[in-house]
C-alpha cells in the first residue's frame, strides 16, 4: 500500500534530474475545481479540454493526427492559473495520467540536456500532462530551436498534453505563442470582474459558515465585491486571510478607517476589466497581445482607487465588514507600493 501511494507522486524536474515531490502532492491532492473562481464558460471549455484529450485518443488515431494537445494559460499574476494547474492534475489522477512539473532547465549538463531528459521521461509515462510554468522564463533565445524540436519534431509525443503559463504573453516567442500543433489554445485570464468577486466572497462565506459569530449575508458580499474593483484572486485571499486573523486575534475593535476618505486621495482605476468568456479563450491576435500590453503598462502607472460605496445604516456594526474594510485599504496602499516590481521576473512557483 505504502508503494502504490508514493507511486502516485509527483515527479519535479529541478536541477538535471526528476525527483517525487510529496509536498507537490499533498497540495495537489487538496486542490478542487470548487476552489477555482471563473467564469462558468471559460472553466468548463477548459476542463472538457485538457480530459476531452486523455479521452480520445481513438478519435486521433482515426483521422491519422498525432495525439498530443499544447495549452497556453496567460494573463495577470493572482487569478487562477495555478490552483487551475493543481486542480487538472487531481482531476486527471482518476484517469491514471501522470503529471510532470518542469521547474528549471539548469542542470550541470546543460539546458538542451535538460530538455532532452525531460520529453524522454514525458514519452515514457504517456499519457501524462507535461507542466511548464513561467513559460518564458524557461524558453530563453538560446534553447529555443532545440525546445520547439523536442515538441513537434521527428519524436513522437503521442499522450502528451502540455499546458505552458505566463504572465507575460508578450514575452513569448511567436514560434510558441502563436503556432497551432505546438500549443494549440490559450485561456487568458483577466482580473476578475465583479460577478466574480461576489462568487469568491460567497466561497468564503461557506467556509465561514460556522463561525456563527459573523453576520456574512448577501449584502456583505456584494458590499465587498464592489469595494474590491481591481482586485485579483490572490488579494482576494489574503484580504480574508487577515480579516480573519484579526478577528480572531482581537483586533476587530482597532480604529476604523473611512474608506469614503481615503478613496478621494487615491487615483482612479476603473473596473471595466472582467474575466474571459469562452470566446475569449481562442488564440490571440498580434493587436490583442500588443493591447493587452498597453493595458498592463497603463495599469502600473495609474494608483488605484477604492470605489466610493455607501455602507447601509443596518450594516454600519457589522464587525466583519469593519474588518474587511480596514484591510482593503491596507492591500490598496501595498498594490501601489509594488507597482513597480510588476514586469519583475516571477519569484514563486507552484510548489
Amino acid at each position: 500500500m505504502a508503494c502504490g501511494k508514493w507511486s502516485n507522486e509527483i515527479y519535479v524536474f529541478d536541477r538535471g534530474c526528476w525527483q517525487k515531490n510529496e509536498e507537490l502532492w499533498k497540495s495537489v491532492q487538496s486542490a478542487s475545481w470548487n476552489d477555482v473562481i471563473l467564469d462558468p464558460v471559460m472553466k468548463n471549455t477548459l476542463i472538457n479540454d485538457v480530459q476531452g484529450f486523455f479521452d480520445s485518443r481513438a478519435v486521433y488515431e482515426e483521422v491519422h493526427v498525432p495525439w498530443k494537445r499544447g495549452i497556453i494559460m496567460h494573463g495577470t499574476p493572482g487569478c487562477g492559473k495555478t490552483i487551475s494547474i493543481k486542480a487538472l492534475m487531481h482531476s486527471l489522477e482518476e484517469k491514471n495520467v501522470a503529471s510532470l512539473y518542469v521547474k528549471s532547465f539548469d542542470s550541470c549538463a546543460g539546458e538542451q540536456s535538460s530538455i532532452r531528459n525531460i520529453f524522454y521521461q514525458a514519452r515514457v509515462m504517456a499519457p501524462c500532462l507535461l507542466i511548464f510554468e513561467d513559460l518564458d522564463s524557461l524558453v530563453k533565445d538560446k534553447v529555443r530551436s532545440y525546445f520547439l524540436n523536442e515538441v513537434d519534431g521527428l519524436e513522437s509525443n503521442d499522450g502528451i498534453c502540455m499546458i505552458g503559463s505566463t504572465n507575460h504573453l508578450e514575452r513569448l516567442d511567436a514560434g510558441i505563442s502563436k503556432r497551432p500543433s505546438r500549443f494549440d489554445r490559450k485561456y487568458h485570464y483577466k482580473l476578475p470582474g465583479h460577478q466574480e468577486r461576489v462568487l469568491y466572497c460567497e466561497y468564503w462565506r461557506k467556509k465561514l459558515s460556522k463561525r456563527g459569530d459573523l453576520e456574512f449575508g448577501d449584502e456583505v458580499c456584494e458590499l465587498v465585491a464592489r469595494l474590491t474593483s481591481g482586485f485579483s484572486f490572490a488579494y482576494m485571499k489574503e484580504l480574508f486571510v487577515q480579516a480573519l486573523l484579526a478577528l480572531v486575534g482581537g483586533r476587530a475593535d482597532d480604529e476604523d478607517v473611512d474608506i469614503s476618505d481615503a478613496a478621494s486621495s487615491l487615483k482612479g482605476l476603473d473596473d471595466s476589466t472582467k474575466l474571459a468568456k469562452g470566446e475569449e479563450t481562442t488564440e490571440s491576435t498580434a493587436d490583442d497581445a500588443s493591447a493587452e500590453k498597453t493595458e498592463e503598462v497603463k495599469s502600473s502607472k495609474v494608483a488605484h482607487k477604492i470605489p466610493e460605496v455607501e455602507i447601509p445604516e443596518h450594516l454600519q456594526d457589522n464587525v466583519l465588514l469593519r474588518v474587511l474594510k480596514k484591510q482593503i485599504l491596507a492591500l490598496v496602499k501595498d498594490m501601489d507600493n509594488t507597482d513597480e516590481d510588476e514586469d519583475a521576473e516571477p519569484k514563486s512557483k507552484i510548489i
